[in-house]
């Protein structure tokens, strides 16, 4: 059973939790320059292997993260965390897609006033209250993805209402920013260990962020709220559309305590599970605080102890691969916890427990995990390793341990982490951030960042925004999302369903070209584009291989009688797991190769011929039998009007002769 199974079959109460959740959307925009320079929005596709991805992408920097003061002389605490960890960060950038504003080697241009436009169009339709001097801000990145250590960011408007669940329910909007986007991380077989690799094509694209008022709700409700958030922009024709360009942060909280960061949900789909799971977990940790805080009273008694030579004839192969690769510059350090057995491995259904958020952190600081008293002996840890860890350590069975292994810089300043998160365990859940796992899941990033991180952009003066220019932008408002659809519905008469589907996928505007430049109906394009790809996707077909670009082909290809209409599924499952593979490679491998007319009438005559008998007796009231028997022989290869058409004239043939004797 899965986690959010789980979760669902245990029917929680989340009012009784005090589950509250913000949301933060960060939205590409269609624009056709960067925000702060003449580079073009354009992102290339990611290229295997490594070669072809350093070939795109010849110029190559690396810079390391360090660890500085604001102007106000303070250090945000998510900075100083990713200092620590001392990581390499590897650029790849182009002449096509980057200048040197995003090498921050040269000043950031003027702002985008297309960006600007859009994101000042939103605030009005919000009804949120536009600033009259907009101020850009540096907003301190910690992870790499800015080459100049910061992400420039600029608070258009405030407040306003978002309406949700039909209209029924409201939301308050909290800011409206225009914001550049981050550099695309990728991975290279030849990368360091702890280095980063970048790509700066979408450093640089414009994004928009909208920031609601915390949510007090279900799962449900608050990935309807995100739904008609996004139905909202993509009313406005402004934004990018595709994997990627919309990426959505969830603030959680339960029971009145820290807010988590969760960042990086693409999907929409996804929101509810990453709150279902968020929310149980941060739940368990608030009911685990309370049996710390009675089992070890209210203050932990931590210490660090060196447990290196305990472990030179160990037969664990994690450990002495620790050991081995570091030689005399390894260490194991056992974290000792008094009054703590039993609390570390303690697990609830779905597989939250401490043992694992202090994995994860140990593997944010580029260790392969922990070991603790909870699961050992295992893994290769013998009994009598444990016992001469306890007996020169802990006097009692009570305590709990934790072993970590790996270079002795590395584990001193883990231990450190690892010591300071099990005494936030008193306290439920630190302020972290935390990035989603496909399942739904939370792990481990980053210590929260702090006020600290924002200060001003000294480069770009501000922005005076008019009322006179806020009135020529009230007439830029788009309609509402639901009108819109009701009227592409009647225009290409398709149902009220599939239209809405249309318009809440990125396929639009491939639907749009395809029924203006073919003779497909609106009904078959929409249905391929909507309930084919839908249904593949619930046989776990990856889908998302496969490209608009490759969608727009297939399409073309049957409209010109390349292959079936019935072929398409077959098609898609093959590109889907294969997608550079070209559409003659994929009909020959399918079995689905388009058949001339020649070859058709040969397939019909011999069908009327083996079935001549019923072709004599019923005429052309036979059409229907032979015309199944031929569709069985030619299913996908044929269009069925194509084949319909072709039986029609070869039976009239055939009548037509018996008639002449």
């Amino acid at each position: 059973m899965s986690v959010n199974e789980t979760i669902k079959k245990e029917e929680t109460d989340y009012k009784a939790m005090q589950l509250k959740v913000g949301l933060e959307v960060h939205q590409q925009l269609a624009t056709k320059t960067k925000l702060f320079c003449g580079c073009p929005c354009f992102i290339e596709a990611e290229f295997s292997p490594d070669s072809d991805l350093l070939e795109r992408f010849p110029i190559q920097f690396t810079r390391i993260l360090r660890a500085a003061t604001s102007e106000l002389g303070e250090m945000d605490l998510a900075a100083k965390f990713e200092a620590r960890r001392v990581i390499r960060v590897n650029y790849l950038s182009n002449k096509e897609t980057s200048c040197l504003v995003e090498a921050d080697e040269e000043p950031p241009h003027s702002v985008n006033n297309d960006a600007l436009e859009t994101s000042l169009v939103f605030a009005l339709a919000l009804k949120s209250r536009v600033i009259d001097e907009i101020h850009v801000m540096r907003k301190i990145v910690v992870d790499g993805s800015n080459t100049s250590g910061f992400q420039r960011t600029a608070v258009v408007a405030l407040g306003g209402i978002l309406e949700y669940n039909s209209g029924l329910s409201k939301v308050g909007v909290q800011s409206i920013s225009v914001e550049e986007d981050a550099a695309r991380s990728v991975k290279l077989e030849e990368s360091r260990t702890g280095e980063k690799v970048y790509v700066l094509d979408r450093l640089g694209i414009p994004l928009v962020e909208v920031a609601l008022a915390p949510i007090e709700g279900t799962p449900e409700e608050i990935e309807n709220a995100a739904g008609s958030l996004g139905r909202f922009m993509r009313a406005s024709g402004r934004i990018a559309r595709g994997l990627g360009t919309i990426r959505q942060d969830l603030n959680v909280s339960v029971m009145n305590s820290h807010i988590i960061e969760v960042k990086g949900v693409q999907k929409l789909e996804q929101i509810g599970k990453v709150v279902r799971f968020e929310a149980a977990r941060q739940k368990f940790f608030y009911d685990l605080s309370k049996e710390i805080e009675q089992a070890a009273g209210g203050n932990l008694e931590i210490s660090l102890e060196d447990a290196t030579d305990i472990f030179t004839n160990t037969k664990s192969n994690i450990i002495k691969s620790a050991l081995s690769a570091h030689g005399s510059n390894a260490r194991v350090a056992c974290i000792l916890v008094k009054d703590f057995a039993g609390l570390i491995g303690k697990e609830n259904s779905f597989g939250s427990r401490l043992g694992k958020e202090l994995g994860a952190i140990a593997r944010a600081y580029g260790l392969g995990g922990v070991f603790h008293s909870d699961e050992l002996p295992n893994y290769g840890v013998t009994a009598e390793e444990v016992k001469t860890l306890r007996d020169r350590f802990m006097p009692s069975e009570k305590d709990a341990f934790v072993l970590l292994a790996g270079n002795v810089e590395k584990v001193s300043v883990c231990s450190e982490a690892l010591i300071q998160r099990l005494r936030d365990s008193l306290n439920g859940v630190p302020p972290e951030t935390r990035a989603t796992t496909p399942d739904g899941e939370t792990v481990f990033l980053r210590p929260r960042p702090g006020a600290a991180r924002m200060y001003p952009e000294t480069d770009i003066p501000l922005i005076e925004v008019s009322e006179a220019y806020l009135r020529k932008l009230e007439d830029l408002i788009p309609e509402p999302w639901d009108k819109q659809v009701k009227k592409f519905a009647a225009k290409f008469k398709l149902s009220a369903q599939l239209a809405e589907q249309l318009f809440d996928s990125d396929r639009r505007e491939v639907f749009e070209q395809i029924v203006v430049s073919t003779n497909l109906s609106p009904g078959f394009v929409a249905y391929s584009l909507i309930d084919t790809i839908q249904n593949l996707s619930r046989e776990e077909v990856e889908v998302d291989n496969v490209s608009n670009d490759r969608l727009r082909e297939l399409l073309i290809a049957i409209d010109k009688g390349k292959f079936a209409k019935e072929a398409l599924p077959e098609i898609l499952r093959i590109l889907a797991s294969n997608p550079e593979t070209k559409l003659d490679e994929a009909l020959a491998r399918s079995g689905f190769e388009s058949l001339d007319e020649a070859n058709l009438a040969k397939i019909v005559r011999d069908v009327i011929g083996a079935n001549i008998e019923i072709v004599k007796s019923k005429g052309m009231a036979s059409q229907s039998t032979i015309m199944g028997k031929v569709m069985q022989k030619v299913r996908g290869k044929v269009d069925g009007k194509i084949v319909n058409e072709a039986v029609s004239r070869e039976l009239g043939i055939v009548t037509h002769m018996k008639g002449a004797d």
